[in-house]
């Protein structure tokens, strides 16, 4: 399964259309249709959000490597797919979250922002891996 694929995969799951997806994430629906059918590739931007707003492993994105959800259980918000796609359809997961939060699960949301950038590090040095291949 490619990355579009997967990116379907997670748009379908959550019960979005496209133009209710590429709104979740900040990004032009034509951009985002490009991206799910293989004609433009992930952006930072894009994986950015994906991993803020719905807790998406980039390792499974990109690679179809372990857990489609990034485990946020030691941050005492237990995030699952099915609580995604039962969570009125998953459109306002992550505003709920962000209402609700301890000043300790800020701090761990900023620990994850950390983690996010070094993926999106990573994610570009895969890329450029994969291009010299």
């Amino acid at each position: 399964m490619s990355e579009n694929e997967r990116l379907k995969e997670i748009r379908k799951l959550l019960d979005f259309t496209q133009r209710e997806f590429s709104d979740a994430l900040d990004i032009k629906q034509g951009s985002y249709s490009d991206v799910e059918r293989g004609k433009a590739g992930i952006s930072a931007v894009l994986l950015k959000n994906l991993i803020r707003r719905f807790r998406i492993n980039p390792l499974w994105l990109c690679e179809g490597e372990g857990e489609m959800l990034i485990d946020t259980s030691g941050s005492g918000i237990s995030i699952s797919a099915n609580n995604i796609a039962h969570n009125n359809r998953g459109k306002n997961l992550y505003k709920e979250s962000d209402n609700e939060l301890t000043s300790q699960q800020l701090e761990q949301f900023k620990q994850l922002e950390q983690q996010q950038i070094n993926l999106e590090n990573l994610k570009s040095i895969v890329d450029f891996l994969k291009k010299e291949e």
